[in-house]
């Protein structure tokens, strides 16, 4: 990573190019991209910018690919596949024909874009988790997923039905169900940081990360989310947690005091990505929100959006007056 921290959008930057401004104007110098946005002009205008570009994929969550692809829907303790909450419907990790579609998607980003990193969204087990009081629930007890955890500890799952296979693996087994389930999303972190060593050897890894503690939720970070950050700091190279502070009722003081302590434990880049969209309330002090990152050891910090930015003349106006010595 370079010295100078991150100032990233995460976006397209057509509504700042739309306004007759260039990204230097407010020291953008990221932009983060989704894979079903990019286009080789965008990644050039970028770059001429002086601004770098990370490219954002999401892995496991999709309602409509859900519906079209039955076999991806992740079952949970009663047997049933879980229902969607909102837009959100997560998507069974242990699946391999799917892993081979999203790393085949990555593939060609890789080998077609000259981007300066690659994000992983939705790296995780089913949880819809930007809410105060999330649904948590073990998942997922289909065939292949018990199948595979056979594997896994050498010995057969007990049980009749998926009813009785679950509770047994969660009474009996909860430590190496949560372990397996942790190695899933690790495993295709690993697989990605493959296929970027060998097509695009100076591109970064990141993750999109759930900001969870151990004590939060019952160890729910391991036991529902699956995310060893431990572990996947063997692959990935920068973090950034999504300190959604609004969501999640929190202070601004969490905005950067939960990603110091990721740093802390993960000894890797942190670049946070903070909320700028007004839900469940207006974002008033976007930027307080932003130099409380740019004024720590943190590596940087991205806005999620670029458009509930430059949508708002007072976030605008927020954005352009950051202190840039931070940066």
């Amino acid at each position: 990573m370079s010295r100078r921290k991150i100032l990233g959008v995460f976006g397209l930057p057509d509504i700042i190019w739309g306004r007759g401004e260039t990204l230097g104007y407010y020291d953008i110098n990221t932009v983060f991209i989704s894979h079903k946005d990019i286009d080789k002009d965008t990644v050039d205008r970028i770059h001429n910018e002086g601004a770098k570009v990370f490219v954002e994929v999401g892995i496991f969550a999709g309602k409509d690919m859900v519906e079209r692809h039955p076999d991806l829907a992740p079952i949970g303790m009663d047997g049933n596949p879980l229902s969607p909450i909102d837009w959100y419907m997560g998507i069974n990790p242990a699946i391999d024909w799917y892993r081979e579609k999203k790393l085949l998607e990555i593939r060609d980003v890789l080998e077609n874009y000259n981007i300066d990193g690659l994000w992983l969204d939705f790296i995780r087990y089913p949880c819809h988790w930007e809410v105060l009081n999330p649904r948590l629930e073990q998942s997922s007890f289909d065939d292949v997923s018990i199948r595979k955890f056979g594997q896994y500890t050498g010995e057969d799952v007990r049980g009749g039905d998926v009813q009785d296979k679950a509770r047994w693996i969660l009474e009996n087994r909860l430590d190496q169900w949560t372990r397996w389930k942790c190695s899933q999303i690790s495993l295709f972190c690993r697989d990605v940081r493959d296929l970027i060593t060998s097509l695009r050897k100076d591109a970064l890894l990141g993750i999109f990360s759930v900001p969870w503690r151990e004590d939060d939720f019952d160890d729910a970070i391991h036991k529902i989310i699956a995310q060893d950050f431990e572990e996947l700091s063997l692959y990935v190279d920068v973090f950034s947690p999504m300190v959604y502070h609004l969501m999640l009722g929190f202070p601004t003081g969490w905005i950067s005091e939960y990603p110091l302590y990721l740093k802390d434990k993960t000894e890797k880049t942190v670049i946070p990505i903070v909320q700028a969209v007004d839900e469940p309330r207006k974002v008033e002090n976007l930027q307080e929100i932003i130099e409380s990152v740019l004024n720590t050891s943190l590596d940087g910090v991205v806005v999620f959006t670029s458009r509930a930015i430059f949508e708002d003349e007072e976030k605008i106006r927020a954005l352009k007056g950051i202190e840039r010595d931070l940066l």
